[in-house]
């Protein structure tokens, strides 16, 4: 590829990126804070582009998968694992449920047999307490 030269100027709309900080705070947002954003974030696509390239060894085109293996295996892109997650089979899919199920199901099994044991319990002392009363 050809080496990343910077420009001066912006490729991502200074418009946008100004109402975008304009929306997330209250206070006056400069033009040029929103030209230094606009080119920080084309800076950062460019980087996170060419590490997905570099995933594909050098393919024609960058997929679902190479974006997602880039963003599990760098740990600056993990503010991006919840929007890009690993890519699984559905019998994947279907096995974490079932793990996921039967745990839920043992902590309610345990939840309820702990329950049960402090009610016995109560109902043994409040029994006792009502033999002294009497």
């Amino acid at each position: 590829m050809e080496d990343m030269k910077l420009t001066s100027k912006v490729v991502i709309p200074v418009g946008r990126i100004q109402t975008i900080m304009k929306s997330t705070s209250d206070e006056v947002v400069s033009r040029e804070s929103s030209i230094i954003m606009s080119k920080a974030a084309e800076l950062f696509i460019r980087t996170f582009t060419q590490e997905c390239y570099n995933e594909t060894k050098f393919g024609k085109k960058i997929d679902y998968r190479h974006l997602s293996a880039v963003v599990h295996d760098e740990e600056k892109y993990g503010f991006l694992r919840d929007i890009l997650p690993k890519k699984i089979t559905v019998l994947e899919f279907r096995e974490i449920m079932e793990q996921k199920n039967a745990a839920e199901l043992r902590t309610a099994e345990d939840t309820s047999s702990s329950d049960d044991d402090s009610s016995s319990t109560e109902d043994t002392a409040s029994e006792g307490s009502s033999e002294h009363i009497d």
